[in-house]
């Protein structure tokens, strides 16, 4: 049984009391459960804040209120309206070890909403609830004396704290947040996402009452109600990092925990300085787009017919409406000209791209794409503040710790040069390109300790170059573009255990290269041969089928008794790789910690910075160190190239 505790306030002068009236004993002895970590109260459970009562008052934001509240765990916090009330705490805040800071904000968005509280928790005194509205415009400064110290500033979804407080020039380092450790500790691989009510629940078994989240926090007065939320909010993330450090450590995650920390406020810092797009340039694509998705749709016509004319071709009851979105309509189109597939899948369809009827739906499905994704909705999304893009990052958007993208999807901007060149860098800046060389061939080099790639690597020969010449039986220096672009399918497929059809189809569809099914067998017989280490290492993995995997790092992942080869080799390459890049991030972050380097778009082993022209040489070099640096901390043996330069828009590279 959950009791709700019910709450009244005691108004003493200046002072308020926020007190419990319906208490149930419990006891704070609480064990560590060691099957699903989750500290187990052993009499109930108890809801902080849960249900304060509707006729609680209104608390304006006055200097010198003082709020506390007992429950079973007693909470107690200040209200800081002017810069003199922190005064008595001001220098155990600044040498405390450890500080758990929340903020309430009138929205989402740290360039148009503000700040309207900073709730700041450290051991030994009461929450500060610092009124925000109040310390506008000159008190910030004593703010940032506060919080820029060596402490660890602990935060729930740092990502959007850390934003705001940029806003007002407060830069936290260094970080631990709550919801990226338990998403690092998420059992039997349960949701990524992980609110601080579910994790407070999982972790501390205490239930916090979300309702105020979404309330309004414009009003010059708060409720009681509020501030409580708002103090729980921080007091809580103490609590929760007590239980969670040790387990990080405990479950091997110390390492991959220290490399998130580290690169969530490089993400924070990301989102916040946004991308700048040439709008011109964009729109002149579009116009470009529309008239190539017109062609191909015209040609399509001439197998369909038009609208109008659809009983003519069709005949009786089988009139359909003209639509190349429908699965259904297209695959009765193609099987009527005699292309036999069962399905219209890119992968069905590869066989017969030489077909006209092919052809003509390839391009329209990939400029309807184009224009549905990315030419259309992407200037909507341009802020109306900073007149850049602001793309969201999910720092641990997959399972294998490799970061997602939204508003809009960044990583997913087509490759071509007609795209990439509308991102570009502004008058008097430049854009540093970064990314790895063959990143996961690298990462499975390590992980399989397959000598002759391992040996390559560190000789610095291209591995697609050294594989075109095992597979075809010539020297690497008579190795043609074709063949080495052969072997870039070979190598990407095969290190994850690609059956011959299976790459026959991926060297098709991924890097245009036709083979033929007897050519895939004997590639894939020949890859094996030259790489026994990655032989031997699919060979270990299909024999032992691991329930959990892990990263160079120590990332877990858990795997199911029917997960197939590709994943239990592809999931540990993947995620090292991440690591690599946000191991990257983070040292990129400190080292251009005040400067006017940004760092402006994220994309899987690819970094893109904004610097002033003047610094954009010596930027290449720290960029390039950086990534190297970081590599070589994951893959000891491997030696991995960062390749960067300056360019003045993202075609450059």
């Amino acid at each position: 049984m959950i009791f709700y505790p019910q709450y009244s306030i005691l108004e003493r002068s200046r002072t308020y009391v926020l007190f419990c009236t319906d208490r149930k004993e419990a006891a704070l002895e609480n064990v560590i459960s060691q099957s699903n970590d989750r500290i187990e109260p052993p009499h109930l459970q108890t809801s902080l804040g849960a249900e304060i009562n509707s006729g609680t008052p209104d608390l304006p934001l006055e200097s010198g209120r003082e709020i506390s509240f007992s429950t079973d765990l007693s909470v107690e916090f200040r209200i800081i309206s002017q810069p003199s009330d922190l005064t008595p705490y001001f220098h155990t805040v600044k040498e405390a070890p450890l500080l758990a800071i929340d903020t309430e904000t009138t929205g989402l968005d740290p360039h148009s909403d503000r700040l309207r509280l900073i709730q700041i928790s450290a051991p030994g005194i009461p929450v500060l609830v610092i009124d925000c509205a109040a310390f506008l415009p000159d008190g910030f400064a004593c703010l940032k004396e506060l919080l820029n110290t060596p402490s660890e500033k602990i935060f729930h979804n740092a990502r959007f704290d850390l934003q705001f407080l940029m806003g007002i020039g407060i830069d936290c380092f260094p970080v631990f947040d709550t919801m990226l450790a338990a998403q690092l500790l998420r059992p039997c691989g349960g949701p990524l996402k992980a609110g601080l009510a579910v994790v407070a629940d999982h972790y501390l078994g205490i239930k916090l009452d979300k309702t105020e989240q979404t309330g309004s926090w414009d009003s010059a007065s708060l409720t009681g109600s509020q501030l409580a939320y708002a103090a729980l909010d921080a007091w809580i993330l103490l609590k929760l990092y007590d239980v969670m450090n040790p387990l990080l450590a405990r479950h091997g995650l110390g390492r991959t925990a220290s490399i998130e920390f580290a690169c969530v406020s490089a993400i924070a810092r990301t989102e916040y300085d946004g991308i700048n797009l040439d709008l011109e340039k964009w729109d002149e694509l579009r116009r470009k787009t529309e008239k190539q998705y017109d062609a191909a749709l015209e040609t399509l016509y001439t197998y369909s017919g038009t609208p109008s004319c659809q009983l003519t071709l069709w005949g009786g009851e089988e009139a359909l409406d003209v639509n190349f979105e429908s699965n259904p309509y297209v695959l009765k189109l193609l099987n009527r000209y005699g292309i036999p597939v069962t399905s219209t899948s890119r992968r069905s369809l590869a066989p017969y791209h030489s077909q006209p009827l092919v052809q003509a739906l390839t391009e329209y499905r990939r400029h309807s794409k184009s224009l549905s994704s990315f030419l259309h909705p992407i200037p909507a999304q341009i802020h109306p503040v900073t007149h850049r893009l602001h793309p969201k990052y999910m720092q641990i958007g997959a399972w294998s710790g490799r970061m997602s993208c939204y508003n809009p999807n960044i990583q997913q901007i087509p490759r071509e040069a007609d795209f990439r060149s509308c991102f570009t860098a502004p008058d008097g800046r430049k854009l540093i390109l970064a990314d790895y060389s063959q990143i996961e061939l690298r990462v499975a080099a390590q992980i399989s300790g397959d000598s002759r790639m391992k040996s390559a690597c560190q000789k610095g020969e291209d591995l697609h170059a050294l594989t075109a010449s095992l597979i075809s039986s010539i020297p690497v220096s008579q190795v043609t573009k074709a063949q080495r672009q052969a072997a870039k399918a070979v190598n990407f497929g095969l290190i994850f255990g690609m059956g011959a059809e299976g790459l026959k189809q991926y060297a098709g569809q991924s890097y245009g290269v036709e083979m033929t099914l007897e050519e895939a067998e004997q590639f894939r017989s020949a890859f094996f041969q030259s790489y026994r280490g990655i032989n031997w290492w699919h060979h270990d993995l299909r024999e032992s089928h691991p329930l959990e995997g892990r990263t160079l790092t120590g990332r877990k992942f858990l795997f199911s008794p029917n997960t197939g080869l590709a994943d239990l080799a592809n999931t540990p390459v993947q995620g090292t790789a991440a690591d690599i890049l946000k191991h990257a991030l983070g040292l990129l972050a400190s080292r251009i910690r005040g400067s006017d380097k940004k760092i402006v778009a994220i994309v899987h082993d690819e970094i893109l910075m904004e610097v002033p022209v003047e610094e954009a040489d010596d930027t290449v070099v720290l960029l390039k160190t950086a990534m190297e640096e970081a590599a070589q901390a994951i893959l000891p043996d491997v030696p991995c190239e960062a390749d960067a330069k300056a360019a003045d828009s993202w075609a450059g590279k």
